[in-house]
């Protein structure tokens, strides 16, 4: 059986929002958050997939959470880094917070939002895994509001997290590779076991394989398209929109491509690639993105 990756973000809800799965979401939750009291219930406000997920390549498929005291929680698997990536996470949180009120309502009638985004790259120029920003001032470091926390969990600096630490343990679980790894894990905690057995369930639903196949062809076409747009752009910089310019922008195209995709350039293929016009290089782009693969002809 091939498993599912958790750290895509279509499987990540479809594991950690199912229904069935309220214990490892506050698992999850009680690992990031380390509250005084333990989480004893959670709401899921939006468990549903966006039924043209496959058509909107940036959906944002983030689960919202209300726990029984009222505070709302807005979880993100985040699979790429790009521009404005941290205005993007201070809008949604904004919005989820004004979300609570209807026309009329009074702000204390406002509870508590928090953000855990959970990071595939380094985005903050720190040091630690888990990251939590408050609204401090800056001298005194008195709390203005405990309305405002946004958590950053960032995978790719795992080693830093303490080994006792729950957090890490869900950690190791996104980034685990193999079964081996996650049996072995699975053997380490029982609220890992049963998210092992469900992310099991799940990777066997051909539904699910679907959806993540797809969102999965849908990142990597974004990645080409902005790729290409970025080189574009530097290209007609650099050319002034000359042909040779242009030619240069869709071979890196290609190139970025075939390395998203696991398709090796060889010598021949790399000559051929040489020898293409701006036509030739704009259709094998198009035939490789729809075919996942280096088209015959070529």
């Amino acid at each position: 059986m091939k498993w599912l990756d958790p750290k895509l973000d279509v499987v990540f809800k479809l594991l950690f929002a199912h229904v069935n799965n309220r214990d490892i979401l506050i698992a999850l939750l009680t690992a990031v958050l380390q509250p005084t009291a333990a989480i004893e219930s959670v709401v899921v406000i939006n468990p549903e997939i966006p039924k043209d997920l496959p058509a909107d390549r940036g959906a944002v498929l983030d689960i919202h959470v209300q726990l029984e005291d009222g505070r709302h929680i807005d979880v993100e698997m985040q699979s790429e880094l790009h521009l404005g990536l941290t205005q993007r996470f201070l809008y949604y949180w904004a919005r989820l917070h004004a979300s609570q009120l209807t026309m009329g309502d009074h702000y204390e009638k406002l509870c508590p939002t928090l953000s855990i985004l959970i990071l595939r790259k380094p985005l903050l120029p720190l040091g630690k895994a888990h990251s939590k920003f408050r609204v401090l001032e800056v001298e005194t470091h008195h709390e203005l509001t405990d309305d405002f926390e946004m958590h950053f969990i960032e995978l790719s600096k795992i080693a830093s997290e303490p080994e006792s630490s729950a957090l890490k343990l869900w950690m190791r679980f996104l980034l685990a590779h193999s079964e081996k790894e996650l049996d072995e894990l699975a053997m380490s905690d029982p609220h890992i076991r049963r998210a092992t057995e469900a992310l099991a369930e799940l990777s066997r639903d051909p539904g699910a394989q679907e959806l993540a196949r797809q969102r999965e062809m849908a990142q990597i076409n974004l990645k080409i398209i902005r790729q290409f747009e970025r080189e574009d752009g530097e290209a007609k910089g650099r050319a002034e929109g000359r042909e040779e310019g242009r030619r240069e922008t869709l071979q890196l195209a290609v190139e970025t491509a075939c390395e998203l995709l696991g398709i090796e350039i060889d010598a021949r293929r790399g000559r051929k690639l040489m020898d293409l016009g701006v036509d030739d290089l704009s259709t094998l782009l198009g035939q490789i993105r729809s075919e996942r693969r280096w088209p015959e002809g070529y």
